[in-house]
């Protein structure tokens, strides 16, 4: 049985799928690191350099495969993909700290009459919710946080606090968006005209699927004409900037601080680690994965592992391989 203090690892264990070799009545009271976890807590292990660690962690039950299962002999919720049973781990002691509340609208909240607002949803305190919003069953709008107007949001999605939807954004169902994002702002267009600069108004729109979740602080452009688009289950980290008309294709995960200018394209189930940039006007086919701080200067038709830059040196050596970087061209010749 489980408690508002924790749960059982009887009850945990199948609530995650995971087989249970120990104590089914013992109780669980969160998840921590394998060199912290105290004997209320649950730890887990999926990377080898972690295996001696199992000998002296005092946690009270940890998550790993049946193949380290002979290195451990406390409680253990075994499965072939102990990170994928630590993640459903998570989210139950998320859910243990933070029990539903009856959904509700603040009276300091500013709904616009037009406004259609799903049951179950909850719109909290000083959020700005503009004409022509639909917002479906059990969307959850943290404070501070803006809709501009016609702004589609799918059921069961959840604006965190201090965000801007700009008008006409469409974001599917079971979506994440954390603080601090802005969703449908105008991209870098300019026309040139002698040393002025006139804008191009931004005409399109941002769509997004079902089960995205984009990070706090992340800045996604709407299309100049046509739109941008994020495809179902793509995972956006903090401070990641989308370019209009930037399309990112199902599946695909985009790490902190990268940068896709305008019209690119990512195919699905792609990653790209922290700090890449891609340059407009490309195209990367599925399944392609890109190391951290790469810079993409043209398409990608082929699956597999890309990587631009040098690794990290001592600044000494650094500066003597850029000299001759710049030699090489004369080398070759």
């Amino acid at each position: 049985m489980s408690s508002s203090a924790g749960i059982t690892l009887g009850d945990l264990a199948q609530e995650i799928g995971a087989e249970l070799q120990g104590d089914h009545k013992k109780i669980i009271l969160g998840l921590n690191s394998i060199e912290k976890a105290n004997k209320d807590e649950l730890s887990f292990i999926f990377r080898d350099t972690f295996i001696p660690l199992l000998a002296t962690t005092t946690a009270g039950a940890v998550i790993l495969s049946e193949d380290n299962l002979g290195n451990y002999n406390g409680n253990a919720l075994i499965g072939e993909n102990p990170h994928l049973l630590y993640a459903k781990a998570s989210k139950v002691f998320m859910e243990l700290r933070n029990p539903k509340v009856a959904p509700f609208t603040s009276k300091l909240a500013a709904v616009h009459g037009s406004a259609n607002i799903g049951d179950g949803s909850t719109i909290n305190s000083f959020v700005t919710v503009s004409e022509g919003v639909v917002l479906d069953g059990c969307v959850s709008v943290g404070p501070s946080s803006f809709l501009g107007k016609e702004v589609r949001i799918g059921t069961g999605t959840i604006i965190h606090s201090n965000v801007s939807i700009y008008e006409g954004v469409e974001i599917g169902s079971n979506c994440i968006i954390h603080s601090g994002a802005v969703i449908g702002s105008d991209g870098l267009g300019f026309a040139k005209d002698g040393k002025d600069w006139h804008k191009i108004e931004h005409l399109g729109r941002v769509i997004i699927g079902n089960n995205v979740e984009i990070g706090s602080n992340s800045s996604i452009d709407r299309g100049s004409v046509g739109n941008t688009k994020i495809d179902d289950n793509v995972k956006i980290d903090n401070q990641v900037h989308l370019a209009h008309n930037v399309e990112i294709g199902e599946g695909t995960a985009i790490a902190a601080r990268s940068a896709i200018a305008g019209s690119s394209k990512i195919g699905r189930y792609c990653t790209l680690a922290g700090c890449c940039a891609v340059v407009d006007n490309v195209e990367i086919s599925d399944e392609v994965h890109i190391t951290a701080m790469t810079l993409i200067t043209k398409s990608i038709k082929e699956p597999g592992t890309y990587s631009s830059g040098t690794p990290f040196m001592k600044n000494k050596d650094w500066k003597k391989s850029a000299v001759l970087f710049k030699k090489l061209n004369k080398l070759i010749k």
